[in-house]
């Protein structure tokens, strides 16, 4: 199977993973796909013994079609977030992790998870310093506001936003108020770009 057949496929499981679907013309106007590359994506994951019929015509997913949905849709979760917090718009991000999610190796995945992550500890607790009564997000703020940072949380993105030097203790400087709602921070003499879901972890208070 070429590539673009296999992204085609990939795409079906993922979307029936999502919600069910009516009819075969729904779900091909929900992919994109003319009639005939429809069909072929069909053929091939029912080939692959990852679709089934139900008794009204229905598609429904196998358990092994399930789980390579739910590989797709974790690559595609990953992706999206990543270039979110690059700055992108919500819509732009889901466009650029629906053509790269089939391409990328699970290793990559992997570590591009990771690299949104806490360490370890983290993971099984919430990641903050400070406390959380202790100020009100980057969101709350307008531009030109001066406020230092108190705490940051949950675990999420915690790593990201240490590399980039926004901790508690640390002054910033509310720069730009975006039409997406990401704010641009001014740190150490620097800008930087924070979407909306970044910038709700980071908790200030104004600078004295």
């Amino acid at each position: 199977m070429t590539g673009a057949h296999a992204d085609h496929e990939e795409d079906l499981l993922e979307s029936l993973l999502q919600e069910p679907v009516p009819d075969d013309d729904e779900l091909a106007a929900r992919l994109g796909l003319e009639p005939a590359v429809f069909d072929q994506a069909v053929a091939a994951a029912e080939e692959h013994g990852r679709i089934e019929r139900e008794a009204g015509g229905r598609f429904r997913l196998s358990r092994e079609g399930r789980r390579v949905a739910r590989r797709i849709a974790r690559r595609h979760r990953a992706l999206a977030c990543f270039f979110e917090e690059l700055g992108m718009e919500r819509e732009a991000a889901e466009r650029e992790a629906c053509t790269l999610e089939h391409g990328l190796s699970d290793e990559a995945i992997a570590r591009l998870e990771d690299h949104l992550r806490c360490p370890g500890p983290c993971r099984e607790r919430p990641c903050e310093t400070g406390r959380d009564t202790d100020g009100q997000s980057l969101l709350d703020y307008g531009e030109g506001a001066r406020v230092c940072i108190t705490a940051v949380r949950p675990c999420g993105r915690y790593r990201r936003l240490m590399d980039m030097g926004v901790v508690p203790g640390e002054e910033v400087v509310v720069r730009r108020r975006l039409s997406n709602r990401a704010v641009v921070i001014e740190v150490k003499g620097c800008e930087i770009g924070l979407s909306p879901e970044c910038a709700a972890t980071v908790l200030a208070t104004p600078c004295p």
